[in-house]
């Protein structure tokens, strides 16, 4: 079962003990021309190492294509029964002409009534009996705007009935400032238009069974608000059994299934042309990074629902670069084929009456292939084969071993002198088998913890220096995070294999003949193969242990490794204990690489779900791309590249140990590292397609104050004025740099400029900006002076927001009459022992030609953009108004 690797005498001491001393000496011959040296498993391991890395490098991105791969785009020509992209980019078009969508700016009420129009012509072309309800839905947000939702609801004129049970179709219509929101969530809206026209024109599609909703939500930017006020308020929404949101952030690639509501859902969306789906993108939507629509709509757990979108590669998300240029052509054909098939399907479902509240009881996990099957099995399943695998693991090894000992006892000449086994050598070989598969075992588990630490180390230099050259690249962020795990894993294991080395010295030898060196080179091939058995065995008990669904990969690692690893234990103890002359079981080195290539299934999904992880998460988290945060970040993408890492090591751990070439290996791993540690930090992450987010917040501060009333009606003069810029950037760059070269390039003094921190300066706003009021007059006053009429003319603007911090009333005629360019209070004090007024006047926009800062700011370069949010808040004027009536 173990074999030497040296040329060494193996003939007994004792002939007595032999039949034949010829016969013997004939058959030492005999063994050691099978034994094969060093040299030649270093041979077969670059041999075997080099196919497998081949077969990986074409395999792979080929795998990532099949997955990545979208439908043909069909014209617009095509019938309206079928989904069409060119009609839905007609739409996008149509729809992101408006500019920037924030909530309550021009541009979103004018993308309101663009809505509301299409609506009605799609109704128009209307053949069929169906009934059109077409409405909107108010609702204020926390600055008491007035927003609105848009709804229809489509049914079948002949079979209505009060609380028919529907399908609702949402998408949110608003965008953040300075984008035009093509893709975040233009698409989704225009998807979701041209699938209403489809169904529409769908003579199968009969509404009998349930009606269809189409909500377009506003405010999705700022809070949800939009969905919390339709999900809490509206009439429909306890109508509702079914609901899909679409939802995305940059259209580089195809549309995912992001969450469902409950597991039991992956079932209909199996049905799809191309279901992508993963049951980690559940964990992923825990985290706060992100929200949608999906969670307002789902938050009272009486509805099933699915959130669909395009998650990757969200390097232009809420940055003025979310154009519909920059959609990948073909996505949303994909997108709309998937759909259009989901909801067919939801239609047809027979139980479609309202539910309540809905758990999973058995949660489902599932994963898709190749993005053209979608596996699916109960987590109960999963745990009961792992349970099953565990004890079968353990069973047979124990098996294995007694018997193997058994036999050896019994016809110790015959099998040690074919064999060159520990029994030929050790006075006590069953202690020396056991320790040996300790020892391994906690070599693994050291080797693997020597990784994780070294990896952690090494994210901290990364942290330390700055370096973000992986940043917008998935394929070198995998290779630069995983190389140090590897590095310590098999450090670790060459440490590990010393430490057994020593012990063997120790251990009593049956002939004192044999010396330390001889001894010290026996390879441990069952005992090593049964330690690897014995780490995944941990890993099962650590996913069932914890039932945690997105665990499911080690089931997927185990179900093909560990029947493998038994099935050569089995065939190397049968060919042990009765000697073949085939080649092929007689050069045992080929089944030691079995694993590796079994192993090749697995990791191909192991790393495609790391790179996938990786493209999701790499740009979301940019805003923790600072000094403090980098760390953080790195250890992040230290994650998701080690858990392809990890398994490919360990089933590399019995081959490199076997061929004895730790020094090698290593220096091999160091020089790819350094290489690649090279290329990262050379590489320039930024360009048009990765851009530099940067953060910027125009506020003018003005005080407007007046004592003397007795020229009533009177303008009030303005005491003092200041403006600030203040610039963050992410990724931890320092801007210092970059704000002196914009200086001198476009001939502006950043006066009194001041950096706090590398990545956070602020310096006066003197590039000649309009101040948004222009002058605030009191109209009136009453004889008390208790009652004031106050004017106060601005630029035109939607976002005017007035408070009072004194104890009055205040009272705005022109409200809700947007956009204007004046604005009418009555103001009105509540106790007459103090005169002083004082209002907060906040006007904000969101047009980035307000700015010529910022205007100047991305003409200077291409790679850097301004993140907008779901308010106006980067051009903030604040005004106070001070009048002492005392």
């Amino acid at each position: 079962m173990n074999q030497t690797i040296k040329n060494i005498s193996l003939i007994p001491v004792d002939a007595t003990k032999c039949e034949d001393h010829e016969e013997v000496s004939s058959t030492n011959r005999n063994s050691y021309r099978r034994i094969f040296h060093s040299k030649m498993h270093l041979k077969q391991f670059i041999l075997w190492i080099v196919i497998f890395i081949s077969l990986l490098i074409i395999s792979g991105p080929l795998a990532l294509h099949v997955s990545y791969a979208v439908p043909t785009v069909k014209s617009r020509s095509v019938s309206h029964d079928q989904f069409s992209e060119q009609r839905a980019l007609d739409y996008l078009n149509n729809l992101t002409q408006f500019g920037s969508r924030v909530r309550n700016t021009r541009g979103n009420f004018q993308a309101r009534d663009y809505l509301i129009s299409e609506l009605h012509r799609i109704n128009s072309r209307n053949k069929r009996h169906l009934w059109f309800q077409i409405e909107l839905q108010n609702f204020t947000d926390a600055k008491e705007n007035l927003l609105q939702n848009v709804l229809v609801r489509v049914s079948n004129a002949s079979q209505m009935k009060k609380h028919m049970p529907s399908l609702m179709l949402s998408a949110h219509y608003d965008s953040v400032e300075f984008s035009p929101g093509a893709c975040d969530d233009g698409t989704g809206v225009v998807t979701i238009l041209e699938l209403l026209s489809n169904l529409v024109h769908d003579s199968t599609t009969t509404f009998s069974t349930m009606d269809l909703i189409v909500l377009f939500t506003n405010a999705e930017e700022s809070g949800l608000v939009g969905a919390k006020a339709f999900a809490n308020h509206h009439r429909w929404q306890s109508d509702i059994r079914f609901f899909i949101n679409v939802d995305s952030m940059s259209c580089n690639e195809v549309a995912f299934l992001m969450e469902m509501t409950q597991s039991q859902l992956a079932i209909d969306y199996s049905r799809v042309a191309r279901p992508r789906a993963n049951v980690i993108n559940e964990l992923i939507s825990m985290l706060p990074l992100w929200g949608t629509d999906f969670d307002a709509l789902h938050s009272n757990h009486t509805r099933s629902g699915f959130d669909i979108g395009f998650p990757l590669d969200g390097y232009t998300y809420h940055t003025p670069f979310d154009q519909p240029i920059r959609i990948k052509q073909g996505i949303i054909q994909d997108l709309g084929n998937n759909l259009g098939i989901l909801i067919r399907n939801l239609f047809q479902k027979e139980n479609v009456s309202l539910s309540g509240n809905m758990i999973d009881t058995d949660p489902l996990i599932y994963f898709d292939v190749l993005s053209r099957y979608l596996i699916i099995y109960k987590q109960s399943t999963s745990i009961l084969i792992q349970k099953i695998l565990i004890i079968l693991t353990i069973t047979v090894s124990i098996l294995l071993i007694v018997c193997d000992h058994m036999r050896h006892r019994k016809e110790r000449t015959q099998l040690c002198n074919d064999r060159q086994c520990i029994y030929f050598y050790f006075k006590h070989p069953l202690c020396v088998r056991i320790v040996s598969i300790i020892m391994y075992f906690i070599t693994n588990i050291i080797s693997i913890i020597t990784g994780f630490i070294i990896s952690i180390v090494f994210s901290w230099i990364m942290s330390v220096i700055q370096s973000i050259g992986w940043h917008g690249n998935a394929a070198l962020a995998m290779i630069l995070f995983s190389l140090p795990y590897i590095m310590g894993f098999f450090l670790g294991g060459w440490l590990g294999d010393r430490c057994l080395r020593s012990l063997l010295r120790k251990v009593p030898r049956n002939f004192s003949e044999i010396n330390v060196k001889h001894v010290t080179n026996i390879h441990f091939n069952f005992e090593q193969n049964l330690s690897i058995l014995l780490i995944y065995c941990v890993l099962m008990i650590i996913s069932v242990s914890f039932s945690y669904r997105a665990l499911y990969f080690i089931l997927i690692w185990t179900i093909f490794i560990c029947p493998i690893y038994l099935c050569v234990m089995i065939i190397e103890c049968i060919f042990h204990w009765k000697p073949t002359q085939s080649t092929l079981f007689k050069h045992k080195s080929y089944w030691l690489y079995l694993p590796l290539i079994v192993s090749f299934f697995p990791l191909i999904h192991t790393i495609g779900t790391s790179n996938y992880l990786i493209r999701l998460l790499s740009p979301t988290i940019t805003k923790f791309f600072t000094y403090k945060f980098l760390f953080k970040v790195n250890l992040a993408m230290s994650g998701f590249a080690l858990v392809p890492a990890l398994f490919t090591t360990l089933n590399l751990a019995s081959i490199t140990q076997r061929i004895r070439r730790s020094s090698w290996i290593l220096l091999i791993l160091f020089t790819s590292f350094l290489l690649t540690c090279l290329i990262t930090i050379s590489r320039q992450p930024f360009d048009k397609d990765h851009p530099h987010v940067l953060y910027v917040n125009h506020t003018s501060t003005s005080i407007y104050r007046v004592a003397n009333l007795t020229n009533v009606p009177m303008i009030v003069p303005l005491q003092s004025q200041s403006a600030l810029i203040t610039i963050l950037a992410f990724y931890g760059r320092a801007l210092s740099p970059v704000l002196d070269r914009f200086s001198t390039e476009n001939n502006y003094e950043l006066q009194n400029k001041t950096c706090r921190y590398p990545i956070y300066c602020t310096f006066n706003d003197s590039f000649n900006r309009t101040m948004s009021i222009k002058q605030i007059q009191i109209a009136s006053v009453d004889k008390s002076l208790m009652a004031y009429n106050i004017i106060i003319q601005h630029v035109l603007s939607y976002n005017i927001h007035i408070s009072s911090t004194s104890d009055a009333q205040l009272t705005i005629w022109n409200r809700f009459h947007l956009p204007r360019t004046e604005t009418i209070i009555d103001v009105t004090l509540n106790s007459s022992q103090t005169r002083l007024v004082q209002l907060d006047i906040n006007i904000r926009r969101c047009d980035i030609s307000d700015s010529p800062f910022l205007v100047s700011l991305t003409q200077f370069t291409s790679d850097r953009v301004v993140k907008g949010g779901g308010n106006c808040s980067a051009i903030n004027d604040h005004a106070t108004l001070i009048i002492d009536g005392t």
